[in-house]
């Protein structure tokens, strides 16, 4: 062997798990950079192979999503099956709840992106992902929710189903300082005292809301572009599609918005500015301090559900929001949370800072999933149940 060739590499092996590789990778980058703004060729990049390569196990783009969102899923429904199983005498609800959220955090990624991408799935893909969702809810409430209080609904029932399936999973969707053991640990308690809640007392409903809307070319303008974005993603619709849905075209609709990037920053701002009137609602309201945090979580609910749509383009179409709006938007939402912060520590002064923000998020992002849930929202109980599974979630009284 002479000197040249001996200096050379040597020969890279193929791993065994190519595609489970492949997926990690494409998992990844969907979850940082969303759907539309990944190519094949990036996960080709990646995942250190060619992109002939690449097509070789997955036929496109969206074949690696639907592959990532059932794996994940799979997993989770896996560990209820086992648990179904059981005889009901052998598991407490506290180990049962500790090996699902054990697997939930094993799939972490599972809530993002079927929350924020599953509109990309294909049709027979998002059919069987979204039955698959619905029974993960309805197991949780055969396993949790009917054995708890006897006194529950059917109706209060399915909502707590919804909310422990976001407490079980919803934790992709934010930062914990906690490792992940605490974090277990703190999600099985908030799920335990969410199962306890008696029922909402009778009359304990939100009032009936109207079906009026602007007549104001621009507000119509808003909630149309945040309704296509919602069904549709950022991606998906153009500008003359939105006013084409209002009969307004042409000249007429780049009077109000020169693109679809500055609809999209008007319905971001005016969700920010709704929260932003019930945080002062909440901060003027007369009476203790220990009452602050109740009036922001009851605030907080009421924009969710009225304006669930402005919501869910903030939660899903965020990425979309050039850098610098995104990081002004970033920061006005880590205020909010941090009011959230502090008035939990002012009503449980024992919590350190890493669990009272942990307990924070997971009460926000709770609200925020059963609110975007059209079913849900058909329930005049919902405002009072979601009160009740956040302040349960923080340890506050309900009563």
């Amino acid at each position: 062997m002479d000197a040249a060739a001996a200096e050379l590499p040597p020969p890279r092996s193929r791993p065994r798990n190519r595609r489970v590789e492949i997926a990690r990778h494409a998992a990844e980058l969907f979850s940082v950079r969303g759907f539309h703004a990944v190519r094949m060729d990036d996960i080709a990049e990646a995942s250190g192979i060619t992109a002939r390569a690449l097509y070789r196990h997955y036929e496109n783009k969206q074949a690696l999503l639907a592959h990532v969102v059932r794996n994940d899923q799979q997993h989770v429904i896996d560990t209820l099956a086992a648990l179904t199983e059981q005889p009901a005498g052998v598991r407490s609800c506290e180990t049962g709840l500790a090996v699902v959220i054990e697997a939930a955090l094993d799939s972490r990624r599972l809530s993002l992106l079927w929350q924020r991408e599953a509109r990309h799935l294909g049709p027979d893909d998002y059919r069987l992902v979204r039955r698959q969702t619905r029974w993960i809810a309805e197991k949780l409430n055969e396993l949790f929710i009917t054995p708890g209080p006897a006194d529950l609904d059917e109706i209060t029932a399915d909502i707590r189903s919804w909310v422990l399936v976001s407490l079980v999973s919803g934790h992709g969707l934010y930062d914990s300082p906690l490792p992940r053991q605490r974090l277990a640990g703190e999600l099985i308690d908030a799920s335990k005292r969410v199962i306890a809640e008696p029922a909402v007392a009778a009359g304990e409903t939100a009032a009936e809301q109207t079906g009026r809307t602007s007549v104001a070319r621009r507000e119509q303008l808003i909630y149309a572009a945040a309704g296509a974005f919602r069904d549709n993603g950022f991606g998906g619709v153009s500008i003359d599609d939105i006013g084409g849905q209002l009969g307004i075209v042409g000249p007429a609709l780049y009077r109000y918005f020169d693109n679809k990037v500055e609809l999209l920053v008007a319905a971001v701002n005016r969700l920010h500015e709704w929260l932003a009137l019930e945080m002062t609602r909440a901060l003027r309201t007369p009476g203790p301090d220990a009452e602050v945090l109740p009036l922001l979580i009851r605030g907080y609910i009421r924009v969710a559900i009225e304006a669930s749509e402005l919501l869910a383009v903030w939660l899903t179409e965020r990425l979309y929001l050039p850098d610098t709006v995104r990081e002004r938007f970033d920061r006005i939402q880590a205020d909010y949370v941090a009011e959230w912060q502090h008035w939990l520590s002012v009503a449980r002064p024992d919590l350190a800072d890493a669990r009272a923000a942990t307990l924070v998020k997971a009460a926000k992002t709770l609200i925020d999933d059963c609110a975007r849930i059209p079913h849900l929202r058909r329930y005049p109980a919902l405002p009072a149940e979601l009160a009740r599974a956040a302040h349960a979630t923080l340890g506050l009284p309900t009563d």
